[in-house]
């Protein structure tokens, strides 16, 4: 049998002169049945027109036939779920488990993980060397070719536990990815999570205050386990299906 990739992003025009540039607004992705096609490339138009960051000026669908024999099968991480009182508690919770997930990155965490606001994609952060090895600072890494076994959805609703956790266990299953850690920039949902194989998929419940645009995700990579450009290839290229 053979799937499709479809791919959405959308953006807008902002700024005046030469501080113009295209700000993103929303993306999605799905791996598909034929039949499925059309009903899927609507609903992630409806999605791109009707996000609560505004109207975009720019929607790009990318269609690309998937062969059966080229996707791997991934069962789904584990789910934890951790209730805080507050984002800055559920900040603390995220720094806790990545810090002991990978030894000695606790106290930069917040400076890198505000590195990755502006970033479309993810900072790629070498735990052996200190360093970022995204080869593109400002774009980051991006985690594609990836969604739900079985998945019949067709509806514009993003669902972001279903969107989130195909890619933890996309991540995680990586050349030499230690632990990632995210949160959304959608401005009205606050929840984040940490993962890694260790550690299953640990949502934690606040990350940020209700409205914040801010979001951003960090995939601590360990340069003595593979090489950057092993991670980065089964990042970008790999067909995935996970099992959720």
């Amino acid at each position: 049998m053979d799937y499709y990739s479809l791919k959405m992003r959308a953006s807008q025009q902002v700024g005046e002169g030469e501080q113009r540039h295209e700000q993103h607004i929303s993306g999605a992705e799905r791996i598909v049945a034929r039949e499925n096609v059309e009903a899927v490339c609507s609903a992630m138009v409806r999605r791109a027109m009707t996000h609560s960051k505004g109207d975009p000026d720019f929607i790009n669908v990318k269609i690309e036939k998937v062969h059966e024999c080229d996707i791997q099968i991934l069962k789904a991480l584990p789910v934890t779920r951790v209730d805080v009182d507050t984002w800055q508690e559920g900040l603390e919770k995220a720094f806790g488990l990545v810090g002991d997930a990978a030894a000695g990155i606790r106290e930069r965490l917040p400076e890198l993980l505000r590195e990755t606001f502006p970033m479309r994609g993810a900072m790629l952060y070498d735990i052996a060397t200190g360093k970022r090895l995204e080869p593109d600072h400002e774009r980051g890494v991006r985690a594609t070719y990836m969604d739900a076994l079985h998945s019949s959805e067709v509806d514009g609703c993003k669902n972001h536990f279903n969107e989130a956790i195909v890619l933890a266990t996309k991540v995680a299953n990586a050349p030499g990815i230690v632990a990632e850690i995210c949160i959304s920039d959608d401005p009205e949902y606050v929840t984040g999570y940490v993962a890694s194989k260790e550690l299953g998929y640990v949502r934690i419940m606040k990350m940020k205050e209700a409205g914040d645009e801010n979001g951003g995700r960090i995939f601590l990579f360990d340069s003595r386990r593979a090489s950057a450009e092993e991670c980065i290839d089964y990042l970008q290229k790999k067909k995935v299906l996970v099992e959720v």
